[in-house]
This record gives C-alpha cells, structure tokens and sequence, in this order.
C-alpha cells in the first residue's frame, strides 16, 4: 500500500492577513480560520481513524504531522453542548466569534461526524484483506424404533459437532486493493469537506460580524441625526418666537424630526435582524447577549497587492471543496479498475477443524448396547470461483463505473470554472469597495463641512430652514454611505478570502 504523503504546507496567511496591524488583530486570525493546510490527493491509510479530523471544531490536518513534528492530535473538545458557551465576561472580537462558532454550531459536528464515517468505511473496505474465521456448534437428540420379529427394536442417542471455519482470499485481480483506495479517496474528499466547512462558518460568521457592527453603527448615526433635528426644531421656535421665522418653517423642522426619530428606530430594528442572523451563524440562541468590540474604530486594507490571476492559481491548488472534488474523481476511478477486476476469477483458501461426538443406546430388546465415538475431523481445500457469464452484468457494471467517472471529471471542471468566476468577482468588488470608500469619506467630509456652514449661516440669518434642513439631510446620508462602505469594502474582502480558500498572499496591505 502507499503511505500517505505530506503535501506542502506553508504559514497560511490570507488576504486580511496584510491588513495594517490594528485590524489584522481582529480580522487574521478569523481569515487564518478560513484557511487549511492541504494534505495530498491520493493517500492510502494506515490508520484511518487516526487521519480523521481529531475535533469538530479544528481543521484537519494530515496524521503523519505527529510523526514528523512529535505533537499529538488536538484532544476532544471538553465542553458540553448543554453548557452556555457564551462567557458573559469576554468582550469578543471576530476571532473569538469565530472560535465560539467552531464550537457551538452543529454544522462543524455534522461534518466532523461524516468525516469519522468515511475512516469506518475504508476500515471496513480494508478488512477484506484479511481471513474470516467463524465458530460453529451442532448437536442433535434421536430416538428410533425398527420393528423386528417379536417386538421392535428402539435405540436413543445423541450426536455432536463443533468446528472452526476459515475462508481467506488469497488473490481476486485488485479488487480489494481498488475498493481501499476508493475509501481512502473518499476519506480524503470527507477531510476536505470538513475543513470547507469551517472556512463557510468562519465567513458567514465574519459577514454577520460586519452587518451586526455597521447596523450599530447606524444607530449611532441615526442618534447624531435625530438629536441634530431636534436641536434645529428648537432653533426654529426659537427665531418663530421672535418673529424671526415663520409657522411653515416650524411645521417642516417638526417634520423633519419625526422623519429622523422614524428612522432612528428602523435603524434599531436591524439591529434586532443582524444580532439573530449572527447568533445563527455562531450557533447559538438569538436570546443570548454578546459584548462585541467596535470595529468601526479599526483602520481597513489600503489596497491590493496581488493580481488575481495569482490568486486564482493558489485557489486552484488549495481550495479543499477543489480538492474534495479531485478526491471523488479519484475514487471513481478506483471503482472502474475494481469493476474491471470482476471478469477475472478468485482464489481462496478455505478449512475446517473441529471435533465430532457421536452415542448410540439400545434400549431394546433388553442388554443396553451402547455404542459411542469420539474423533477429529478437518478439512483444507483451495478453490477458484469464476463467473463466465452474468448476462452482461459485469460489463454493465464497467459502462456505469467509466460513466460516472467522467461525470465526476466534469463536476470537477465545473466548480473550477466557478472558482475563478467567484474569485474574479470578489476582486473586482474589492477593488470597488476599496474606491468607494475614498468617495465615502469625502462626502462625509464635505457634508459635515457644509452643514456646519449652513447651521451658523441659518443662525444669523442668512439661510433659509430648507436650506437646513437640506444640509441635514445630506449629513446623515453621507454617514450612511460612510457606514456601508466600510462593512462593503470588509465584506468584500472576506468573500475574496473564502472564495480563494484562504490561501492568498499579500493580496492586500
């Protein structure tokens, strides 16, 4: 058999990982969880629970790295699924959200436990290399009568057998060597599922994180909004009471209030929306309260760094759904060649050792004859089976193998096309996002300019409540925008992560 081979695996930085250091803090080590380090394509097992990821809530890594670095696999996780993981006391940033959901969504267990299946299954492909022994026991009670002249003659007795059977499969052509590669592909594709799974919860969690963050950040906003149309309501009754205004002036600064406190509690509401999508993605319930830290306070990534071509050709390597996919096409084949090996025959060995007891009483006519034996019986035989003719089963069975082979081979090219679509996408709605929010952070500059120009203009009387007003609402737009374009640009960036399977470097700064 072969040995599972080490593929490479380096320093996983992602995309955020090249963010200035105030937000790789929060972000890297949530990227750094969307990452896995690729073990090879075609392994075969030695130990098959062993290459089974160790803990549902940490990536799968290949087994022979306790070999060559003397580290254990990670433990089973303690903590019981009845407990609150939430710690009331932790103000969690994104890596902490990312580890709790590791740990309480029941995604990661779902995919951890089909993982340890697929380590049964080729256990149990591979126990066809070795014999079967089974144990056998017989035993049996008679009484017979024969009629002979003057009476009949009756006897009783009993009989026994015991034995030990043994069948072992010395050579069938490849099949029990195509059936445990089969499971070892298939074990690995079940490995790369996993860790694909851990980078979707880490993404979804990491988008949630950002939409929660930016709809408190609205309410703030919407707070600066309502308290300033408040403060020019009463500034306009102000100047009505000193006949400095007039009764419409008064009705569209009121108006303008209510519009702001309107918004101010559709603006709470999201938050309400945004905290239950993130509590769904963590896996837990939406009634638990979160300390979260403020990330609207970190700096975000400059730029890209690394063309996307680039990108693609790590994705290519890397991704684990692309290498699961690889995985299965290599099972298919597998299951071709083990197809093919049914037209050859089987040789087997096969045996039996046991003892047989044997009594026999006459009861009558009178004298009680008894008769027993006592011996060792065995038998050894080496067979052959072949099947000549199955009405074209076998064939059948190559034509279905060789079809779903090349279904597979072009699923696998499928999600190729889609991984570079994906990622293609992702990068040019980063680079967007990243020149949006140079807009972003002008309008937001120019309005507040220009709202202060026109709030002390209207204050001595040089411009009109409409005019105010106006100025207003382009305030609290322009801090909308500012808002949005910085959960787009941090979600634009995630999604390039999760769609480049984690692995790109220096793709921003």
């Amino acid at each position: 058999m072969q040995k599972l081979r080490r593929s490479k695996c380096d320093n996983l930085l992602t995309l955020l990982s090249y963010l200035p250091r105030g937000i790789s803090r929060a972000i890297v080590p949530a990227a750094m969880a969307l990452t896995a380090c690729m073990p090879p394509s075609a392994v075969q097992f030695d130990e098959p629970y062993a290459a089974a990821p160790a803990d549902h809530a940490v990536d799968w890594h290949d087994y022979q790295t306790k070999a060559t670095t003397g580290t254990q696999p990670p433990p089973l996780s303690s903590r019981s699924h009845e407990e609150s993981p939430i710690d009331t006391k932790l103000t969690y940033d994104l890596p902490a959200l990312v580890d709790l959901a590791l740990h309480a969504n029941p995604e990661t267990r779902v995919s951890w436990e089909e993982a340890k299946a697929a380590a049964a299954r080729l256990e149990m492909n591979r126990s066809a290399w070795y014999p079967t022994l089974t144990a056998m026991a017989f035993g049996q009670y008679f009484k017979n009568s024969f009629p002979i002249p003057g009476g009949a003659l009756v006897s009783h007795g009993y009989s026994s057998l015991g034995s030990l059977n043994l069948a072992w499969t010395l050579f069938d052509f490849g099949r029990r060597e195509a059936m445990v590669d089969a499971g070892a592909q298939r074990l690995s594709a079940a490995n790369f599922a996993f860790n694909r799974k851990h980078q979707e919860i880490a993404y979804r969690v990491a988008t949630g994180f950002f939409a929660y963050q930016a709809a408190l950040a609205k309410v703030t906003a919407a707070e600066q909004t309502f308290e300033a149309a408040r403060a020019g309501s009463a500034s306009v009754q102000a100047k009505l009471e000193k006949g400095l205004a007039t009764r419409p002036d008064l009705l569209l600064a009121i108006q303008e209030q209510a519009k702001a406190s309107y918004d101010l509690q559709d603006t709470r509401s999201s938050v309400i929306q945004t905290h239950a999508d993130l509590t769904s993605s963590l896996g837990i319930s939406p009634s638990y309260s979160l300390q979260l830290i403020d990330l609207s306070k970190l700096p975000l990534p400059a730029g890209l760094v690394q063309s996307v071509e680039k990108i693609v050709d790590q994705a290519l390597e890397q991704r684990p759904d692309l290498m699961a996919r690889l995985a299965e096409l290599r099972a298919r084949e597998a299951e071709v060649k083990k197809a093919r090996a049914e037209f050859w025959p089987k040789f087997s060995l096969g045996g039996s050792l046991g003892n047989q007891a044997w009594r026999n009483v006459h009861t009558n006519p009178p004298g009680n004859e008894s008769y027993s034996a006592s011996n060792l019986v065995g038998t050894a035989m080496l067979s052959m089976e072949w099947t000549l003719f199955d009405g074209f089963e076998r064939s059948n069975a190559v034509h279905e193998a060789e079809a779903r082979k090349e279904a597979s081979k072009a699923q696998l090219e499928a999600l190729r096309l889609e991984i570079m679509r994906d990622i293609w996408k992702a990068y040019a709605d980063t680079k967007t996002a990243l020149e949006k929010r140079e807009f972003a952070l002008a309008l937001l500059k120019a309005a507040e300019e220009s709202y202060a120009a026109t709030q002390e203009s209207y204050t001595h009387g040089f411009s009109t409540v409409i005019e105010l007003l106006s100025a207003q609402k382009d305030l609290a737009r322009a801090r909308y925008t500012e808002i949005d374009s910085r959960a787009t640009l941090l979600r634009s960036a995630a999604t390039l992560v999760y769609a480049s399977g984690g692995q790109s470097r220096n793709a921003t700064d």
